[in-house]
């Protein structure tokens, strides 16, 4: 007896259903939004706020609630990765989605059920977008993964991979397989580099220098650095209203944070070209003593003491 062919499509579609069905859990940090942005939830409240289909406000918080976390990617990543679904693909089953009524529980963080809802429309396009399943890893980068990487890690870098949709221009295939070819996967740090490399190459001009593009980006960090650090200097002198009145503006990141990831620049560099560029303090020194100004050469020889 000859087994039928089961289409990819379906399975990929009942799979989907499955995970919207199952994806509305009010998360701790959920709960935190929501009582900053919108009310205390109260679960009564919150029940008929959810309710509600005619609030944007609500909408905004249902595209957070359904969201398909790294969890579901993990889940979906091989089936996306044998099928090799294409845009068409992609076109068949968002429209099936829309055709699909799907009700949902959404329930509370310990388990308990607060609401069940109709799942809308644009939560379904969103969900099924936010997959990426028409993404193509490239057949270099995905070999040099499964080679270079854990197994249990293999689908945690992909989904990275994908969610990124890098497009490779020349050299950055290399890069990247070079990348999970020698960099160690127990180190900590390692899915923060990657994370790192992947947001560069993102805005990378075509024909760029990876190592340049690195050392390039930790020269802005210094300077951000510097800055940060700057601010921090003249806040303990000044009040913040003081500082917004003379102009100077609040850093976008934390002087910690900047040197973590001047550290993550290192950590590539050093693993991939196996160095690095250092950046040296600048110097503060006094003022020297010029004995006698009346003559040229003893000027001179002061300045370059």
């Amino acid at each position: 007896m000859i087994e039928p062919v089961t289409d990819p499509r379906d399975v990929l579609f009942a799979r989907i259903v499955q995970s919207v069905e199952n994806g509305g859990r009010l998360t701790e940090a959920v709960l935190a939004f929501i009582e900053t942005a919108l009310f205390p939830p109260a679960p009564d409240r919150l029940a008929a706020f959810l309710a509600t289909d005619n609030d944007c406000e609500r909408d905004s918080l249902l595209d957070l609630i359904f969201f398909p976390d790294q969890a579901v990617q993990i889940d979906l990543e091989p089936l996306l990765e044998a099928a090799r679904y294409s845009a068409d693909d992609e076109v068949v089953l968002h429209d099936r989605l829309i055709a699909r009524a799907i009700d949902a529980p959404v329930e509370l963080p310990d388990g308990r059920l607060l609401v069940s809802i109709r799942v809308p429309d644009f939560i379904k396009s969103q969900y099924l977008e936010r997959l990426k399943i028409s993404r193509q890893t490239d057949p270099r980068v995905a070999a040099a993964i499964e080679s270079g990487v854990s197994a249990a890690l293999v689908p945690v870098v992909k989904v990275r991979l994908r969610n990124a949709g890098i497009r490779l221009m020349p050299g950055m295939g290399v890069f990247l397989c070079r990348f999970f070819e020698r960099m160690t996967d127990g180190e900590p740090d390692y899915l923060a580099c990657l994370d790192l490399v992947l947001c560069l190459l993102e805005t990378a001009a075509e024909g760029a220098d990876v190592y340049e593009l690195l050392v390039g980006h930790k020269r802005s960090l210094f300077r951000s650095l510097q800055q940060a650090k700057r601010f921090e200097t003249l806040l303990r002198r000044s009040n913040m209203e003081t500082l917004m009145l003379q102009g100077v503006r609040t850093p976008h990141a934390l002087p910690d944070e900047l040197v973590h990831r001047m550290r993550l620049i290192d950590l590539i560099c050093f693993g991939i070209f196996g160095k690095t560029e250092t950046i040296e303090l600048p110097m503060e020194e006094s003022v020297r003593q010029v004995s006698d100004i009346d003559t040229p050469e003893a000027v001179i020889r002061s300045l370059l003491r």
